[in-house]
């Protein structure tokens, strides 16, 4: 029995990997679904999402893959890009790494939440402001620590802190955005499970 719960749990995890990797390569195939522009001129993206979604619906590992996939398209993205910060994505300490820590990050800032006896919903969607926010400076450290120079040039002589300072209207919005996307989505997946159960107790 306990065999078969292991083999559902896993087959699980595959099929959330599958479709959140599916749709972050999606989001970054296709820029029109995978931004939102704002009325005042911001353009926040939307991939990210899917690796907090991953972390907080099916744990740690699941959310560092659906990371990878999120980085590699990171990744993927920048061996096309003509220049600028773009271009430095290729690198995938830059690219890659940030992105598998988000997945994490999400996964166990969650997990501490609800050891906090926060409700669910409300801790997913702290948890994904939390790490959209995290992410950002995971971005930006990695920038200056595996490009630093041509950051610095590009940047006109900026510092790592004033560069996360140009990089916070944006990481802002997007963890907003995260937070209310995630935490919408959960608290309608926690409500469907609850139901689920309730049903099978009373069959």
């Amino acid at each position: 029995m306990n065999t078969i719960n292991a083999n559902r749990s896993l087959n699980k995890k595959l099929a959330i990997i599958g479709a959140l990797g599916a749709l972050t390569v999606l989001f970054g195939l296709l820029p029109v679904i995978g931004y939102i522009r704002l009325p005042w001129g911001l353009a926040i993206t939307l991939l990210h999402i899917p690796t907090i979604l991953g972390a907080l619906i099916a744990g740690p590992i699941a959310g560092a893959c659906v990371g990878l996939i999120f980085g590699l398209t990171s990744l993927y993205q920048a061996s096309q890009s003509a220049g600028g910060l773009d271009i430095l994505f290729v690198n995938p300490s830059i690219s890659v790494l940030p992105r598998i820590l988000l997945g994490l990050v999400a996964a166990y800032i969650f997990i501490g939440l609800t050891k906090a006896k926060l409700p669910k919903a409300v801790g997913s969607a702290l948890s994904a402001v939390l790490a959209t926010l995290c992410h950002t400076i995971f971005v930006a450290l990695a920038l200056y620590a595996f490009a630093g120079s041509q950051v610095t040039a590009l940047m006109e002589g900026a510092g790592l802190g004033a560069f996360i300072l140009l990089l916070l209207p944006n990481a802002a919005a997007e963890a907003i955005a995260a937070g209310i996307i995630c935490g919408g989505v959960t608290s309608v997946l926690y409500a469907t499970a609850g139901k689920k159960s309730k049903l099978s107790q009373e069959s």
